[in-house]
């Protein structure tokens, strides 16, 4: 078999209920509907750990965060792992990086480095020079969609890859790392254009919000959360402090400040989804969706004040489960499901598509499986918040945090919302008993 092309696009800070083919009812997202109706939809696909460095460490690496070291933002990864572009290359393909890395030091076996920060930061990336030509600054508040970030992102994935091709430098990987929709700043142009109005009319469902719920949070969640007192930062080093700055509740914010926050989020993650549209459109104009396995995931999702925060370090659904799609025309199946998948799972299925192996990743080949017409090798989900891990089945979640040497129990099944403990009641002593002992020896 003709080693694939393979296209990765990742989102940062993606809810699971952007998505109308993942169930939501109000999400406007016809290109990645089209892209699970084309491929294979993870029902459960989950982050590695609900933090952006931890979890881009996990991806390149395909170690949990235990592992590779990086257990929040600020933190560094181990240099000293294999790193599944290092495969690649060895397999004679072309790496292509685009977007967000937040995983340094990037591998030198990346050939093409775009790598640029989040939005609305006042510093010299590639596309500060690029908006330079255009007069616009990079913390400009009036950037037109076709300069906005995510924009650029995409057309220089096409360009390069474009470029690839011409060349004739063998098949290639892309790596397209999205910005949004990662925290919208509000305004006139976050979303750009028409998309900061595109929910203006729309009714969003109520917040998944139970008043006073923070307050029976675990310690461990309240602090990375920002739930407890400036004083008692001192649990977090001083390289993470910053994390906590610009988080705020349900009543710090205010009912109507939420409404605008969470339209504008949706705004920009349907905007998100006419940018992976145009990559879409890119492959079939040029014949490459054929020869081309594309994944789409985001790093994690984010609470938008459901359970009484804005914030992604947690394991609530909102933030722990992500999108989670393979699509090969003719090599995939094509409109199907399957449960469990993990961001550790993404470097060991793109080796497997380029006919290759690393013994050290601790994710599974999701790729061969598919090909065969099997189910997924994953049988449920586990992953790691600071210190604190969690395993989820499709019936139960298990959160248990080291420290404090308790949990929080969930059945999924009756309680999508998670809104009902059930770590103390004796009724399931036995149900939390094992998941707790397999979670600790997996930890």
């Amino acid at each position: 078999m003709e080693k694939p092309n393979i296209l990765l696009i990742t989102t940062d800070t993606q809810r699971w209920d952007t998505l109308r083919c993942m169930g939501s009812d109000f999400a406007i997202s016809p290109n990645i509907d089209r892209l699970a109706r084309e491929g294979v939809m993870f029902e459960q696909g989950h982050t590695a750990s609900p933090v952006c460095q931890p979890a881009r460490c996990s991806l390149l690496t395909g170690q949990h965060t235990h592992i590779h070291g990086c257990i929040e933002n600020g933190i560094a990864r181990r240099t000293d792992l294999p790193v599944f572009t290092d495969y690649l290359k060895q397999q004679g393909y072309y790496n292509i990086l685009v977007g967000k890395s937040h995983f340094d030091p990037v591998p030198e076996s990346f050939d093409v480095q775009y790598v640029v920060e989040e939005k609305g930061r006042n510093i010299e990336d590639c596309y500060a020079a690029y908006l330079k030509q255009f007069g616009i600054a990079r913390t400009d508040r009036n950037i037109p969609e076709e300069h906005y970030i995510d924009t650029y992102l995409v057309d220089t994935t096409i360009r390069e890859i474009d470029t690839a091709i011409s060349e004739n430098t063998g098949p290639f990987f892309a790596f397209c790392s999205l910005i949004s929709p990662h925290a919208p700043i509000g305004g006139k142009t976050d979303p750009p254009g028409h998309w900061a109005n595109l929910y203006d009319d729309m009714e969003l469902p109520p917040l998944n919000y139970t008043e006073g719920e923070e307050d029976r949070y675990p310690e461990h969640l309240r602090r990375l959360v920002g739930r407890l007192h400036e004083t008692e930062r001192g649990y977090l080093s001083e390289r993470m402090a910053h994390n906590l700055d610009s988080r705020c509740g349900v009543k710090e914010a205010g009912a109507e400040n939420i409404e605008i926050i969470r339209k504008l989020y949706y705004g920009l993650s349907a905007y998100v989804d006419n940018q992976i549209g145009r990559l879409m459109d890119y492959l079939d104009q040029k014949g490459l969706r054929k020869n081309t396995l594309i994944i789409f995931t985001s790093d994690h999702g984010a609470e938008l004040f459901d359970h009484g925060f804005d914030n992604k370090h947690n394991f609530y659904d909102a933030s722990w489960r992500v999108p989670f799609i393979l699509s090969m025309p003719e090599t995939l199946p094509f409109g199907e499901t399957r449960d469990f998948a993990v961001w550790t799972d993404i470097p060991a299925t793109i080796l497997g598509a380029a006919g290759t192996e690393c013994d050290a990743f601790q994710g599974f080949d999701l790729f061969t499986p598919l090909m065969k017409g099997l189910p997924s090798p994953r049988q449920c989900a586990v992953g790691t918040l600071y210190k604190a891990a969690a395993i989820a089945t499709k019936r139960w979640k298990l959160e248990y945090f080291f420290e404090e040497g308790i949990g929080r129990l969930y059945n999924r099944e009756e309680d999508a919302d998670e809104q009902n403990n059930l770590y103390a009641n004796d009724e399931y002593r036995e149900v939390r008993d094992h998941l707790v002992h397999a979670l600790l020896s997996w930890r």
